[in-house]
């Protein structure tokens, strides 16, 4: 029951509403208006002036709240930190015991609101009680955020070891499987990197490092997070974090040990899981230890590996339906690749192919224009470099980007010591390079009982995956960059806690997809339910003026309200 309390700041006092709730077993206040002071409050009684209301962003937050409850993070968090011992801080000999300040709340709750705060809006742990505030957040957890500063997150990550990470996140996956009935036959594997801001002087942390970056940022130190994932919905079902400078190639080997392991906890049957990936992660080496697994694959391998196979199967190409609204050319035989003789589909790809159609005019326009500055270069006669030198300039720094040895034409002169340059691009050569090399696929899979048309249709499946990485870099929701952290154990917490985000936020899309056929995407669920807020009304009672507090959302289109009443979200309270 709300009442009213005095309180001091600065020697003057202020009145507030505040709602008395337990926390860990006490009772605690919580605010939840601030009155003022007594001349304030007076001039509202008068009339004088308005009664401010206050009102909050309500629908997303209750919304992940809830379905977390039904997952039972905080318990899986908290369980699991006490099985490591890690939850009772001992002191060192000699060493004088100073306690972290926890603000009443366990690891998994902390752990939970950062999740949260990452799903609805991506902020610094600095900035996380700022925003929400503007939220029902405290409310709902029971929390005053003014004291959720980033030092409490530090401390409250700093006391999950890294080995504990993987079995919460096991028995998260497990208990979503079952409540969501998520089919787990084909299962999507990839990795990425992302990058940092950790300074190169800060030796600390070892995971980040430079490496080959995706985002273009090679100044940058990196890291490598790999990702499993089930092709229907792209729930996230497994994810580790590595060396920034490890290749995917090569862990793919670590990957395929953790990976097993998980497969056989979610599901023992191992024969049934189809395990699907892409060419940055095959080798010799590496398919081997999947032709040794006990789950079946579909894989791609490079094309410019495959360059008899792509030119056999140019001439043998047939229209396969994919779906109703799509047919697509390829060709399927059976060819010893990378060791083993495997059945084996060429695909063509439009859409790879108006991508690497315009990769390669794009080249070709940056190498058009590097001729003409050397043709303008020679022809003032200018150019220190020999001939020999700069031939192996051209072949070397220039022809070797993307197949522009095949499209562009050149040919050094010397007239008695002048050199001169003819050069062009030649149209005949690109049309012939689009028409039997650019957009072709080739796939491997051990699935010969499979038709053409499922083999093409399960290695599809690898763009949820991808958007998953995707939305791990928006900026705006579940963004797991930029890490404002600079142990490589607060590094793996952080990298969990936005996955942890990401998971709540599409299992929520799903439950709104099934229960009210939400048609749009993730983004615009978490902006539509934030859209709903909640008002705190005070209503004045009897003729002693008494404030009786009531809690209602704000008007809202009824399609939002359907919604939330399906996502077990109260209307009114």
């Amino acid at each position: 029951m709300a009442s009213m309390q005095r309180t001091y700041v600065k020697g003057n006092p202020y009145w507030r509403i505040v709602q008395s709730k337990r926390v860990n077993g006490k009772p605690r206040p919580i605010v939840l208006a601030h009155l003022g002071r007594v001349e304030n409050i007076l001039a509202r009684w008068q009339g004088t002036e308005a009664l401010k209301l206050l009102s909050r962003a309500h629908g997303a937050v209750a919304a992940l709240y809830k379905l977390a409850d039904k997952l039972d993070v905080v318990g899986t968090i908290d369980r699991q930190l006490a099985v490591t011992g890690r939850h009772v801080r001992r002191p060192k000999p000699g060493v004088r015991y100073k306690p972290r300040r926890n603000d009443g709340l366990s690891v998994g709750q902390s752990l939970l609101l950062a999740a949260i705060g990452r799903a609805c809006h991506a902020t610094s742990k600095r900035s996380f009680a700022r925003w929400a505030q503007t939220t029902t957040l405290g409310e709902l957890v029971s929390v005053d955020l003014d004291r959720l500063t980033s030092q409490h997150f530090w401390d409250q990550m700093e006391q999950l070891p890294v080995e504990a990470i993987a079995p919460i996140e096991r028995e998260l996956v497990q208990r979503a499987i079952k409540l969501f009935d998520l089919p787990l036959d084909t299962l999507l594997y990839d990795a990425t990197n992302f990058f940092t801001f950790i300074a190169s002087t800060n030796d600390r942390p070892k995971l980040p490092a430079r490496g080959h970056n995706k985002q273009k940022r090679h100044d940058l130190r990196q890291l490598g997070v790999a990702l499993l994932c089930t092709r229907q919905h792209g729930i996230p079902l497994w994810h580790q974090l590595y060396a920034g400078q490890v290749p995917d190639a090569k862990f793919f080997p670590e990957a395929i040990g953790a990976l097993r392991q998980r497969l056989v906890a979610l599901e023992p049957n191992l024969e049934s899981l189809t395990l699907v990936y892409d060419k940055g992660n095959v080798s010799r080496a590496n398919q081997k230890l999947v032709d040794d697994a006990p789950f079946h694959y579909v894989a791609s391998v490079s094309a410019y590996s495959q360059r008899k196979l792509i030119n056999e199967a140019n001439p043998k190409m047939q229209a396969v339906e994919v779906d109703s609204e799509e047919k697509v050319l390829a060709y399927r035989t059976r060819k010893v690749i990378l060791g083993a003789e495997r059945t084996a589909v060429v695909l063509r790809s439009e859409c790879l192919l108006d991508g690497q159609k315009r990769g390669v005019l794009q080249h070709v326009a940056s190498a058009l224009r590097w001729f003409d500055r050397l043709d303008q270069t020679l022809n003032r006669g200018k150019q220190k470099r020999d001939r020999a030198r700069i031939q192996r300039d051209i072949e070397t720094r220039l022809m070797g980007r993307q197949s522009l040895s095949r499209v562009m034409r050149f040919q050094l002169h010397d007239n008695n010591g002048k050199l001169s340059l003819d050069y062009g691009f030649d149209q005949e050569a690109f049309d012939d390079l689009a028409k039997n090399w650019l957009g072709r696929l080739v796939l491997i899979t051990d699935h010969d009982d499979w038709s053409t048309a499922d083999i093409i249709r399960a290695y599809r499946g690898q763009s949820h995956v991808e958007a998953v990485f995707a939305h791990l870099k928006d900026p705006v929701h579940i963004a797991l960059r930029p890490q404002f952290h600079w142990t490589d154990q607060k590094l793996h917490v952080h990298v969990m806690v936005c996955l942890m985000g990401y998971l709540l936020a599409r299992l929520l899309h799903l439950q709104a997809q099934r229960t009210s056929g939400y048609p749009h995407c993730i983004e615009r669920l978490l902006e539509d339910l934030g859209e709903v807020r909640r008002v705190t009304v005070a209503r004045r009672t009897g003729n002693k003026g008494r404030l009786r507090l009531s809690q209602q959302l704000e008007d809202c289109p009824p399609k939002l309200e359907s919604l939330l009443e399906n996502l077990g979200v109260k209307i009114a309270g």
